[in-house]
């Protein structure tokens, strides 16, 4: 598989895990700041377990081989070279989560998705201002379809969300759309440790908002689910697509979210999505395909 190749489906496969934080959080029956809590409470042990296997066996592997991981030769420590563009990272990670997870609480999910299909657009403009990464007219074209399947995918069914959902939606898809261009810039910073500390951040913030308190077995379960598993693993996968792609070109994939959101909607709470969700959805991974196969950034 190709550099490209492995980008695109790390990318993809990545959107398509984090596309089903709205359903788990909408599922649970409790407040925003009490989803985030949990969240970072089950993400925050699984992914730095993860990280500090994984950076052990890879730090025993390039020493054994003369190599360096992420360019920079590592020894056993698990201290990062890069500790102030780590730690902004994380803090990027931990708004875009928490400000996401707020506005599926405020406002309706179509709502928050429209504006995340905002993230292609808003992190070509970031990349081209801070990384000088000029999109080619193809992404632009890409970016435009994509934006078009959006409308149709929600044009049977959108309603005027709270201003509150809409602006926390915005604030989490600038963080994201930052964080993208930061790790394109500085690809040593450690995804994992990223991740593992964001969710820590995430749990202290919500930590502030809500008493500690017990919750139901089904919460318990269904925060495991997005924070230990399917979040964790998604952002990983979007995170390391940005060593074999550019930062616009991860950013074209987010919008998959918007059409795989409703899947999983119909899939667990036999919300049948209307004819204009197919149309679009085809749209949009047209869009996808057109834009991933340009060669010029």
């Amino acid at each position: 598989m190709s550099e490209r190749s492995s980008g695109l489906v790390l990318a993809i496969g990545g959107i398509l895990l984090v596309s089903t934080d709205s359903a788990i959080t909408r599922a649970a029956d409790v407040g925003g700041w009490v989803v985030a809590f949990w969240y970072g409470v089950f993400a925050f042990p699984a992914m730095f377990t993860y990280y500090i296997v994984s950076t052990s066996i890879l730090s025993e592997t390039a020493a054994e081989r003369g190599r360096t991981i992420d360019g920079t030769r590592q020894s056993h420590r698990l201290w990062p070279h890069q500790p102030t563009l780590t730690l902004l990272s994380a803090a990027l990670q931990a708004i875009s989560t928490t400000c996401f997870i707020l506005a599926i609480k405020a406002t309706a999910i179509a709502s928050v998705v429209v504006i995340v299909a905002a993230v292609p657009a808003v992190t070509a403009v970031v990349a081209w201002t801070l990384l000088k990464e000029r999109p080619s007219t193809r992404l632009w074209v890409s970016i435009g379809a994509t934006a078009v399947g959006i409308v149709v995918v929600v044009s049977g069914s959108l309603q005027v969300g709270a201003l509150r959902g809409n602006l926390l939606t915005m604030c989490a898809v600038l963080a994201f759309a930052f964080n993208l261009t930061l790790w394109r810039r500085h690809p040593g910073i450690n995804r994992t440790l990223v991740i593992a500390i964001g969710a820590a951040m995430t749990t202290v913030m919500a930590a502030t908002q809500v008493p500690l308190e017990g919750q139901s077995t089904r919460t318990y379960v269904l925060m495991f689910l997005m924070g230990a598993i399917l979040g964790p693993l998604g952002r990983i996968g979007l995170a390391s697509a940005t060593r074999y792609l550019s930062a616009a070109e991860v950013g074209l994939v987010t919008p998959i979210e918007t059409a795989a959101a409703s899947l999983w909607g119909w899939l667990f709470f036999g919300e049948l999505p209307p004819t204009a969700t197919f149309i679009g959805g085809a749209i949009i991974i047209a869009a996808v395909i057109y834009g991933s196969t340009s060669r010029s950034n």
